[in-house]
Order: structure tokens, then C-alpha cells, then sequence
């Protein structure tokens, strides 16, 4: 069966980088601390965290540049997340539109990301799309980092669906490596970071946009 023809039950979303177009504020950010402070090569730290949780990120962090992450971490989510309140963070386009017409597909529909539970919900709820999902799964709720699958398993258990009934959307390496071992069907959407041969091979589809992923799944 055409793939873009199957039935699925439920879909989970990653939101940085995928619904919400803030990997490049982060970037941004982290190349501002970088300079303030003497890091070098922090933009290529901060493309290695992407799709990590906050434990992740600061452990990389001190395995990088020796020291510990959590003062610079916490400066990037106080001037990161003042932007988001002023609305400075805005939702990918087409995101309305796709979870509007899984909504009307019968779709149950979860976030499975490694930010923090007030982060999406600050970040997402004054932007309109936070009450049209099912669940949340967030990275203060989860033990292993992507890419472990645990995250997209608990979205799964969360919205009462089987993996094999679900797709997951990710943008991050490591978000395809968790939602593909999660048993997913996984669909790409790259953002920053343009898919390799090992996503190439992992990723069920590889999609340039929400709008591609609305056609693929002939959603009205």
C-alpha cells in the first residue's frame, strides 16, 4: 500500500526545530555566550545538542569545553525564553493547518519533546497551537534522552496507541534515531541540519515541510 494511503491512529511531533522555528534563535543565542565568555566553536556545540534535553545539553557541554554547562545553559533559556513571551519565536509555517486537519482525521495528536513541560506550554499556548494536542511528553518527564526511544513511547502510552498504529515527525538526527527505534513511521522534516546517508536510510520519508507532510498524508 502507498504509504501517503495508510491510516494512522495517532502522530507525534518533536517541537523545536520542527512546529517551532527556534533552532536558530538558540543558535544565535549560543554563539552570543560563546563570545561573551571565550568559547570557541560554540555554533558547532550548539548544532550537537539539538534534539537533547537539558541534562544533555550540560553534560555536553562540560565534556566539551571542560567546565561546567549549567550557568550558560541557564543564561540561553532566560534571554531565549524572554523572546518567546514577546512572540519572537514563531510556529513553523503551516503548522495550524496540518494539526487542524489531523484533528479532523480522527488523529490523536502528541508533542514529544526534550524542553521542559512550562517551556512548550509558555512557548506554544500564546501561539494557538498548544490545545489542539492530546498530550505531552516533555524532557523533565523522561530518564534517557533522544536518541532513546523512551520519549516517543511515553507519547504513545500517553495518547492509549500502539507504535506501529502512530508516525513520528522530527527534524534532528537524534529525533529520527529515537522515533525510528520507537517503531514508528518516521517522517523527516529537516530544518538546520540537512539529512545524511544514516537519516536517509533511517527515515521511513524525508520531507521538505509541514505542508509536504499535509500532501503525503492527503490530508484536507
Amino acid at each position: 500500500m502507498d504509504q501517503s494511503a495508510r491510516t494512522f491512529k495517532a502522530a507525534i511531533f518533536d517541537m523545536d526545530g520542527l512546529i517551532l522555528d527556534s533552532e536558530r534563535t538558540v543558535l544565535n543565542i549560543w554563539e552570543k555566550i560563546g563570545e561573551k565568555y571565550g568559547f570557541e566553536n560554540i555554533r558547532a556545540y550548539g548544532i550537537s545538542v539539538i534534539g537533547k534535553n537539558k541534562k544533555a545539553t550540560i553534560d555536553e557541554f562540560e565534556r566539551v569545553y571542560g567546565e561546567s554547562g549549567v550557568p550558560y545553559e541557564k543564561e540561553l533559556r532566560a534571554v531565549y525564553n524572554e523572546m518567546a513571551q514577546k512572540g519572537e519565536v514563531p510556529l513553523k509555517p503551516n503548522t495550524l493547518e496540518l494539526l487542524n486537519a489531523m484533528k479532523s482525521a480522527s488523529m490523536k495528536i502528541a508533542i514529544a519533546s526534550s524542553s521542559t513541560r512550562e517551556e512548550i506550554t509558555s512557548q506554544l499556548g500564546p501561539l494557538g497551537a498548544l490545545e489542539l494536542f492530546d498530550a505531552i511528553v516533555s524532557g523533565d518527564q523522561v530518564t534517557r534522552s533522544k536518541p532513546d526511544p523512551e520519549i516517543f513511547l511515553k507519547a504513545c502510552d500517553a495518547l492509549n496507541v500502539k507504535p506501529e498504529e502512530s508516525l513520528g515527525l522530527e527534524d534532528s538526527y537524534n529525533g529520527v534515531r529515537s522515533c525510528k527505534a520507537s517503531g514508528l513511521y518516521t517522517i523527516m522534516v529537516p530544518d538546520l541540519i540537512a539529512p545524511n546517508d544514516e537519516m536517509k536510510e533511517l527515515a521511513d520519508i524525508i520531507l521538505p515541510s509541514l505542508k509536504d507532510v499535509q500532501a503525503f498524508l492527503n490530508l484536507k
